[in-house]
């Protein structure tokens, strides 16, 4: 409490000119300390942005004099994460998943809108309200769920590019939300605002093709390419204010008009610092406006949660599974989606603005959110064991007919080696075992990879080598050598133990990450661990020796033919 005077104090004191740099001064370390703090606990940082806003906020501290000027650097934050969502829209990337992601995604959006919107009428709520709560609980969030994904290396699993799927279609959703929400909500102002909408698509389709020669002239100066990205989404946010449409549409439509482009990875990793930047402060301007709740909007947020953690992913993992895929498939997609999203928080925002819902119901709604997030963070990271423990109540689910996931190629199981992941090491170690392709098996989670090792009529199985199903296929006790080049420390470990537990004489080869992890496999019977790293150095200080004695010419005359060699046999 002393402290807390202190500041309130401070801040009272200061010259005017120096009030707002002060108050963004603590916003942002404040902001970096909760979120230190939050990612040692390996959870998701916009919870601790919205607590921070909370601690600065009325509620707490009461920091902020002008609170009015934190809310408008929110909206360029608002503008950024937009963009960079419009960038990510490939419509490409349907064609990976086909049907289930496009109308299963749709179905489920339909679903959950009307289950939330009957759910707040039942409440009470009237007027627009019901319909911002059938939306909140009707998006995930692409941020939280693709950062976890990909940490897990599973974006290019077959449950990762389902979910990538649905979260495309989410987000094409959102947009025709936002978009509609920006009319005052009749039926005809509604079909204007959609027209101007798709006209201006169009119009930031032509655009991107015009923008392309500035953008190649721009490309080789940091600098440059940085302005011209921001330019660009200004342009847009700009073009639709003039065409009386929402900031939220002409930054998505931004994105959306470089989402093809050849400099898209560049234009990505310039921004993301001023993106993260002014997320940041759009995140802490909500806490900021957050309030305790009480009463029937208690009741609320419970029934809300179950309908976001429970029957959200159950409904998801029953179109996934009679659209022909897996029970495992089926759960890990379902299980990926249960949050709430980063767009559900822009349109409770819009909402409070324009008066369609009260305070203390977009309190509810944030939080919802930021628990839906903080909660996936499990759900994702420990995603085998619930599937194991929730294996039962899920029976119901292995009613459906499986025929999208014959992916095998097994003509027997007594393989002398088996190799799990065949990707990077995986795949030069099978590239140089091709000869005796009919003696080894490969295990792995990339269904792509999958199709490509059964065009070469190589023995191989698609799925999660944790998984009994498929150690069962294998058969443990039949083969004399296996090697894991999978890069997941606690997986290499179980498989260690379940190699050993039924075949003991095995030869056990395994990928470290370092010479910590490479000692515990050790200890725990691994026969070779590789350490890609050290092999790298023990690599280069031969091709030094080599050179030093003048065969350098030799060495890239063999490595651009092993090379060549390579690119032959993965194409």
């Amino acid at each position: 409490m002393v402290m807390f005077s202190f500041l309130q104090s401070f801040m009272s004191n200061l010259p005017h000119d120096l009030v707002i740099v002060t108050e963004i001064g603590f916003l942002i370390i404040i902001a970096t300390i909760l979120g230190f703090l939050v990612r040692l606990s390996k959870q998701p940082l916009i919870p601790a942005y919205i607590l921070t806003g909370i601690i600065i906020g009325p509620l707490v501290l009461g920091m902020v004099e002008d609170p009015d000027l934190i809310s408008n650097l929110s909206q360029i934050g608002v503008a950024f994460l937009i963009f960079t969502a419009g960038i990510e829209i490939k419509l490409g990337k349907l064609k990976e998943v086909g049907k289930v992601a496009s109308v299963g995604g749709t179905i489920q959006v339909l679903a959950m809108f009307f289950l939330a919107f009957l759910v707040a009428m039942g409440f009470g709520f009237a007027g627009k309200a019901p319909a911002y709560i059938g939306l909140v609980v009707a998006f995930s969030s692409t941020m939280v769920v693709i950062t976890l994904l990909a940490q897990k290396k599973e974006l290019n699993s077959l449950h990762g590019r389902i979910v990538i799927g649905f979260l495309l279609i989410q987000d094409i959703a959102a947009v025709i939300a936002l978009a509609i929400l920006g009319s005052d909500l009749s039926f005809n102002s509604m079909v204007f605002v959609l027209l101007k909408a798709i006209g201006f698509g169009v119009f930031a389709l032509i655009v991107s093709k015009l923008s392309n020669p500035f953008f190649r002239r721009s490309a080789d100066n940091h600098e440059m390419l940085l302005l011209m990205s921001i330019s660009f989404l200004f342009i847009f946010i700009i073009g639709a204010a003039a065409a009386e449409l929402s900031l939220v549409i002409g930054a998505f439509f931004a994105g959306v008009a470089l989402a093809n482009s050849d400099y898209k990875t560049e234009i990505q990793g310039n921004i993301t610092s001023l993106r993260e930047f002014f997320a940041v402060i759009f995140f802490v301007a909500l806490g900021m406006q957050l309030q305790l709740i009480s009463g029937k909007l208690v009741a609320l947020f419970f029934v809300l949660l179950l309908l976001v953690i429970i029957i959200k992913p159950l409904l998801i993992m029953f179109m996934v599974r009679i659209a022909g895929y897996k029970k495992r498939t089926s759960f890990f997609t379902g299980n990926a989606l249960a949050q709430t999203s980063e767009f559900s928080l822009i349109i409770v925002t819009i909402g409070l603005a324009a008066g369609h819902i009260t305070q203390g119901l977009f309190s509810t709604l944030v939080l919802l959110t930021v628990l839906t997030m903080s909660l996936t963070t499990y759900f994702i990271t420990y995603e085998k064991r619930l599937e194991e423990m929730l294996s039962w109540p899920l029976n119901f689910l292995g009613r459906f007919r499986t025929n999208k996931e014959e992916l095998d190629n097994i003509d027997r199981n007594d393989k002398e080696v088996v190799i799990f992941g065949c990707h990077r090491i995986g795949s030069l170690i099978l590239r140089d075992m091709e000869k005796q392709k009919d003696n080894l098996m490969v295990v792995d989670y990339n269904p792509q990879i999958i199709k490509s090792l059964i065009d070469k009529k190589i023995p191989c199985i698609y799925g999660d080598f944790m998984h009994e199903e498929i150690l069962e296929k294998i058969n443990l006790k039949n083969s004399k050598i296996f090697i894991s080049t999978i890069p997941e420390f606690e997986d290499n470990i179980e498989l260690i133990k379940k190699i050993k537990r039924v075949n003991k004489s095995a030869i056990v080869i395994i990928v470290a990450g370092n010479i910590k992890e490479a000692s515990k496999l050790y200890s725990l019977g691994a026969d070779y661990v590789i350490l890609p790293q050290f092999i790298s150095g023990e690599k280069i200080s031969d091709l030094i020796g080599k050179a030093k004695k003048g065969g350098v010419g030799k060495m890239k005359s063999e490595h651009k033919k092993y090379l060549k060699g390579i690119g032959r046999w993965f194409s």
